[in-house]
């Protein structure tokens, strides 16, 4: 039971009705607050799906969360979106080694992958360690 104390010091009870209209605003308020977050738009699966080559390092495919290098299943990764733009982020630290390949890292945490833009995306920034390689979509190649 809820109690009141009115303004010229009389203690007044809130009734069943009073009760029963502040937990259903309540209930109202949680029930829109997850619906503003599960309709939060998230980028569509398999825009970003894609063969990139670069120089340096070979090739980095994307195709629905699943990412290889050289041909070859490396990491799942997820689409984000930031002030910065679109992003790919792998499970585990994925860079380019000078001239070398990949480096991939376990134990590094994720650095994020910067897509030119959704759909459809022609490039892709990889971090390194001195550096960022820039990978382009190469017409013809597919995921």
């Amino acid at each position: 039971m809820t109690i009141e104390v009115s303004p010229t010091g009389k203690v007044a009870r809130l009734g069943a009705h009073h009760r029963w209209t502040i937990g259903a605003a309540g209930v109202v308020a949680v029930v829109l607050t997850a619906l503003i977050v599960l309709m939060k738009p998230s980028a569509p699966r398999g825009w970003e799906n894609g063969s990139f080559l670069n120089d340096c390092c070979g090739g980095l495919t994307l195709h629905d969360g699943e990412m290889a290098l050289n041909g070859k299943p490396a990491t799942r990764y997820t689409i984000g979106r930031d002030a910065g733009g679109f992003y790919v982020l792998p499970r585990f630290y994925v860079g380019g080694m000078d001239n070398l390949g990949f480096e991939i890292d376990g134990s590094r945490p994720a650095a994020k992958l910067r897509l030119d833009r959704l759909p459809d995306p022609q490039e892709v920034q990889v971090p390194g360690a001195r550096e960022t390689f820039l990978f382009e979509r190469r017409p013809g190649v597919v995921p």
